[in-house]
């Protein structure tokens, strides 16, 4: 099979930072899931592994960062394959930000167990998966070359910032008429927090994708 480059290792450059990529995005969405899991189950362990699983992923971004630093350096890359390299280092950047998001979130999902938080939980919960599809979603598209799902992710972070004020309106209600909890709810606040830094940052993904493949960063329009 042809190379579409001269040097052939120039190509195994190119494919080997997108499967890198890929990797993170898979090894964030596992991150993410567990520490759904974690605010629904309260497991101590489960969280300190998350949060010890976040040193692999930290790894592959400084290794993408290298990889992508001897591409400027050695090929000089132009259009679409300046697109990939760019977007690549941008994105592992990202995803990275949702793994440590993640293990924040089950950090602070043990100081829910001290009140009553079922209600504000729930809400946590439905942004979580909407995240985890997102995130699912957006690195089918890098995979696939898929600009319309990549729109698609883009504009479903509007409902998890909505979701996030609704929760937001709620737990200041909570906090007022039980002061006395106030730990868990601030844990609460600081859990939706990071969901919705999780849902931006799956929408910078998603913009990522859309630029590699046409040329055109997407912001909405």
């Amino acid at each position: 099979m042809n190379s579409r480059h001269i040097v052939r290792s120039y190509d195994e450059e190119l494919q080997l930072l997108k499967s890198q990529v890929l990797q993170m995005g898979r090894m964030a969405l596992r991150q993410l899931t567990r520490a759904l899991e974690t605010v629904i189950s309260r497991d101590s362990s489960q969280a300190e592994a998350i949060m010890a699983d976040d040193a692999p992923i930290d790894a592959l971004q400084k290794e993408i960062d290298r990889l992508t630093l001897a591409m400027l350096a050695r090929r000089q890359p132009l259009a679409l394959d300046l697109r990939n390299i760019v977007s690549g280092i941008r994105m592992a950047s990202d995803l990275e930000r949702i793994a440590d998001y993640s293990a924040n979130i089950a950090r602070h999902s043990m100081d829910l167990n001290s009140a009553d938080v079922q209600k504000p939980v729930e809400g946590i919960i439905k942004m979580t998966e909407k995240a985890k599809t997102m995130l699912s979603s957006v690195m089918t598209a890098y995979q696939n070359g898929d600009p319309d799902l990549a729109r698609k992710v883009w504009h479903d972070d509007d409902a998890i910032d909505q979701a996030y004020a609704r929760l937001l309106k709620d737990l200041r209600e909570f906090m007022t008429g039980e002061a006395e909890h106030a730990k868990p709810f601030t844990a609460l606040m600081f859990v939706a927090r990071c969901c919705e830094r999780i849902g931006d940052h799956i929408q910078n993904l998603a913009e990522n994708v859309h630029f590699i493949i046409t040329a055109h960063m997407y912001h909405g329009k």
